[in-house]
């Protein structure tokens, strides 16, 4: 048990190699210079298996992303205890110490006990296992007005908020489908507003450090000027935003990570083709709008369904999400349909996750998977849709 009698260096100490340390907070800075060093949170992470710490420091308006080891971040924490900041807190989960400076490497430091977690909802999505944290100012969060400028998060837009760590938790799901060197292409057809995609940007760049060049794509100029602005207000680098329909996007360079998040109707097709077509290693495709099948299914076919346009819609999106899986499976993915935390003023959450075979198509499960497809369709009545025909006419099925 750590004693509320140590000495603030050699607290922190012990509590990173005790591996007990859940956030600590460097705050009141001495320098309150424009440029000058803010606050510095620090937080426990797994990057690939390693045990390391976060630090995000707020210089300015910006803020910057380290990830060091616990013995460096034990020097760097010890390290800013010169001065540069009045008050520092340490957290674990049953005690909270704080301290306020009297000197360098002198600090006044008080212990109290931490109250259980409350057993709700909202507690849980304020946990700290959240890749990006209530309370922890983020730039592009702040930017796109879901965050205020101290790092709460606004009420209204909670739930957008834990949208935007779900997903994260889906990409660091597949983090080592990616090379392990070298930049990232990433795109994001149908973006919108681009939550999603500064988000990617911010966890991918920030986050793990990696080099990365994303290129957002949307119909929506107004949208895609927004986007613009918040590059340049925050200085972002390598993400840009374009102009166009996703069947007219030229891409011809490898892609390392698709995302196709609500493109309506037959858009998510062209992006699913698109990203097979490039042997993308990993897409992330939220469908939204499936009305090709629900045109063109028999309504003689399933009377059961069809008499009820609710139920014909539903089975036509459904069957559309499973046709879909089954070809990205059956030229080369490991694909998985996967319950996605509800986008805002619609019902669809069912995520798309494909990551690619290092060794392409298992001939065997592919062709096993085509004879799937033909007794499905033959028993619904469905036409080949524009997925197939599209990987059909890249030569892939």
């Amino acid at each position: 048990m750590t004693s509320p009698q140590l000495s603030l260096p050699d607290l922190i100490h012990q509590l990173i190699t005790e591996d007990t340390l859940q956030h600590g907070v460097f705050s009141c800075p001495k320098d309150k210079g424009r440029d000058a060093l803010r606050r510095l949170d620090v937080r426990p992470v797994t990057i690939r298996g390693q045990q390391m710490y976060q630090f995000a420091q707020r210089v300015g308006t910006q803020e910057v992303h380290a990830n060091l080891s616990p013995q460096e971040t034990t020097e760097r924490m010890i390290q800013l205890l010169d001065g540069t900041f009045r008050d520092v807190a340490l957290r674990t989960s049953d005690a909270e110490w704080k301290g306020i400076y009297r000197s360098p490497q002198v600090f006044r430091v008080s212990r109290s006990r931490r109250a259980a977690p409350e057993q709700t909802d909202r507690s849980h999505d304020r946990a700290r296992n959240y890749i990006i944290a209530d309370g922890s100012p983020v730039p592009f969060l702040i930017a796109t007005g879901i965050m205020a400028p101290s790092g709460k998060v606004h009420a209204k837009h909670y739930s957008k908020f834990r949208q935007i760590n779900r997903f994260l938790e889906f990409i660091r799901d597949v983090v080592d489908s990616f090379p392990a060197d070298g930049p990232l292409r990433i795109v994001d057809f149908g973006c919108g507003k681009s939550y999603l995609s500064f988000a990617t940007h911010y966890y991918l760049q920030h986050i793990l450090q990696r080099q990365i060049r994303l290129t957002g794509l949307d119909r929506r100029s107004d949208v895609v000027d927004q986007c613009r602005e918040i590059v340049d207000q925050l200085q972002l680098q390598g993400i840009d935003f374009a102009t166009g329909d996703i069947s007219a996007f030229d891409v011809t360079e490898h892609i390392h990570l698709t995302i196709s998040l609500h493109a309506c109707d037959t858009a998510t097709d062209d992006a699913l083709a698109i990203a097979a077509r490039r042997h993308s290693d990993v897409i992330m495709a939220v469908p939204c709008c499936q009305h090709e099948l629900a045109s063109c299914l028999p309504k003689d076919q399933q009377p059961l369904l069809s008499r009820h346009g609710i139920l014909h819609e539903r089975f036509s999106s459904l069957a559309t999400d499973a046709i879909r899986a089954a070809l990205m499976e059956c030229v080369g993915y490991r694909t998985e349909v996967v319950e996605f935390i509800d986008m805002e003023h619609t019902p669809k959450n069912l995520l798309i996750r494909a990551v690619r075979r290092t060794d392409g198509p298992e001939p065997d499960k592919s062709e096993a998977g085509r004879e799937q497809l033909r007794r499905f369709s033959e028993q619904f009545a469905i036409p080949p849709l524009r997925l197939q025909k599209q990987l059909e006419e890249y030569g892939l099925f």
